[in-house]
């Protein structure tokens, strides 16, 4: 935990701005009552950040680096993740960064014993954890496809502001605009060349199911 504390303490506020709980941090009696409604105990590393100044986390590249994708834009998928977010139980967060609510819909939607703590802003998909204590890669598209993630709390999430920090340089150089790769999530690969292909540029979908084309960025959702 200590690595994402240093990380927070001097990151690059020119490109990057950050909001959290701080000043409405959670006790230990608020997770404690969110754990009793989920039915398990969250990991330790987690619980510690949830209830730091730093928990309900919101990054985002900022705006004049990072122009906000507009409805039917196109583009390579990262394109469109411009920040991350880690789920909260600070008092009076927003609903889209309250962990009880991204539980609540996690378990309407059939996926009961998932508590969603992880999201890269612009995709679906979230990082959950399970009863066991472990991680998982949830796929809000193809559940057969949703992993087991081998790293812990800490781990992940600095791996993901890596990423982004990583996506930030490519955006600034305009790697977006290059002529799309094709390029695809490998963990899809086993089913991607047997999917229903794009109604824009032909290639195959990443499930029978997908409203949005990795190949060109098309979206119709």
């Amino acid at each position: 935990m200590q690595d994402i504390y240093s990380y927070f303490r001097d990151y690059d506020s020119r490109s990057f701005a950050v909001f959290s709980c701080q000043g409405h941090e959670p006790c230990e009696a608020d997770v404690a009552a969110f754990e009793a409604a989920v039915g398990f105990r969250l990991p330790e590393e987690f619980r510690e950040f949830t209830m730091s100044s730093l928990g309900g986390l919101y990054m985002e590249v900022k705006e004049e680096l990072w122009p906000r994708p507009k409805a039917y834009d196109v583009g390579p998928f990262w394109s469109f993740l411009y920040g991350i977010q880690v789920f909260g139980i600070a008092k009076d967060i927003p609903e889209f960064l309250d962990i009880r609510v991204q539980a609540s819909e996690m378990t309407a939607a059939g996926y009961k014993g998932l508590v969603p703590f992880l999201q890269r802003v612009g995709d679906p998909n979230k990082f959950c954890f399970t009863a066991k204590g472990e991680i998982l890669d949830w796929d809000h598209e193809v559940a057969e496809q949703t992993r087991l993630v081998d790293e812990t709390f800490p781990d992940l999430l600095l791996r993901e502001i890596r990423d982004l920090e990583s996506r930030k340089e490519h955006k600034i150089r305009g790697d977006d605009k290059l002529p799309p790769t094709g390029e695809i999530r490998p963990e899809l690969k086993r089913s991607f060349d047997s999917n229903k292909p794009c109604p824009h540029c032909g290639k195959p979908l990443r499930s029978n199911l997908a409203k949005q084309c990795f190949a060109c960025g098309a979206d119709w959702h």
